[in-house]
């Protein structure tokens, strides 16, 4: 059975957010299409900073906010909950994972001189500047490593990181995310609708309305 390991490439780091508002700009690279294949999704992070939704996320600001997720959470396919879609007679697995939405100039929609709900902000943006790539070995273990954005004004500053703690939050931040994808990919296999030779995909969230804004 697959396990997950998470790695920090880094000893002592110092961070404190100063608030500048730097992180709540997403970067939706143009040279992706909408759909992004798993071999390009090391250079999709390098070049992104999407902020990735996990459903408690979702429901801890609706109820927060009394707004409804399709006002905040961006995804390829209207959102309905679903992670997973499945196209081309099952040829094709697309996961479409939510992350938030952003305005005409790419700042988040609860971006406004600072964060609006900075006590409900998800845990992609508890966790930044520091960042996380996944890596599939072979025999379907997967890698987590936790690196840092070294153009952050934070950096240097404030207190020692706490490696321990960073690594707890993104053990939840991925089991929340990837047991709600594979309940779904379970059930549709079941039903017989994945192909043996599926490819899989992630999807480029939000792409369309972002261009269309610009």
């Amino acid at each position: 059975m697959p396990q997950v390991f998470i790695k920090a490439s880094f000893r002592n780091i110092k961070f404190k957010c100063q608030r500048c508002g730097t992180c709540c700009h997403h970067k939706r690279p143009e040279e992706f299409g909408d759909l992004v294949p798993l071999d390009r999704l090391p250079e999709f992070w390098e070049k992104s900073n999407l902020i990735y939704l996990t459903e408690e996320d979702i429901r801890r600001i609706s109820i927060e906010t009394g707004l409804d997720p399709s006002d905040f959470v961006d995804t390829l396919y209207r959102y309905d909950g679903n992670p997973v879609r499945v196209e081309e007679s099952g040829k094709k697995i697309i996961l479409d994972l939510p992350v938030m939405k952003s305005k005409a100039d790419t700042t988040c929609v609860f971006y406004d001189s600072g964060c609006k709900i900075y006590s409900l902000r998800p845990m992609a943006c508890r966790l930044f500047p520091f960042r996380v790539e996944e890596e599939t070995a072979q025999n379907g273990d997967i890698t987590l490593n936790i690196s840092f954005n070294k153009s952050c004004p934070g950096m240097g500053k404030g207190k020692i990181a706490e490696k321990k703690m960073l690594q707890e939050m993104v053990s939840t931040q991925f089991m929340q995310r990837s047991e709600s994808v594979a309940a779904e990919v379970r059930a549709l296999a079941e039903q017989g609708k994945i192909a043996r030779d599926a490819s899989i995909f992630r999807s480029h969230p939000g792409r369309r309305e972002h261009m269309s804004q610009s």
